[in-house]
């Protein structure tokens, strides 16, 4: 068993929402890709707010959590 499926099933995850774990792993991974890009964003000198914006409206967008 893995990590998730031990903290998914420890913490009763399944009452809080009709998605399968598979579904939630995925979305999670559009949330983790967006928190890359913005820190990598920053970490290579960007300021633009309006460009950190996007891509935390863009992660949120594509993730259905």
């Amino acid at each position: 068993m893995s990590i998730f499926d031990e903290y998914y099933d420890e913490h009763n995850l399944d009452e809080y929402s009709d998605m399968s774990k598979k579904e939630l792993v995925i979305e999670a991974e559009y949330l983790h890709n967006s928190l890359y890009n913005i820190l990598k964003y920053v970490d290579n000198g960007g300021t633009d707010i309006d460009v950190i914006k996007a891509e935390v409206y863009d992660g949120f967008y594509e993730s259905r959590i």
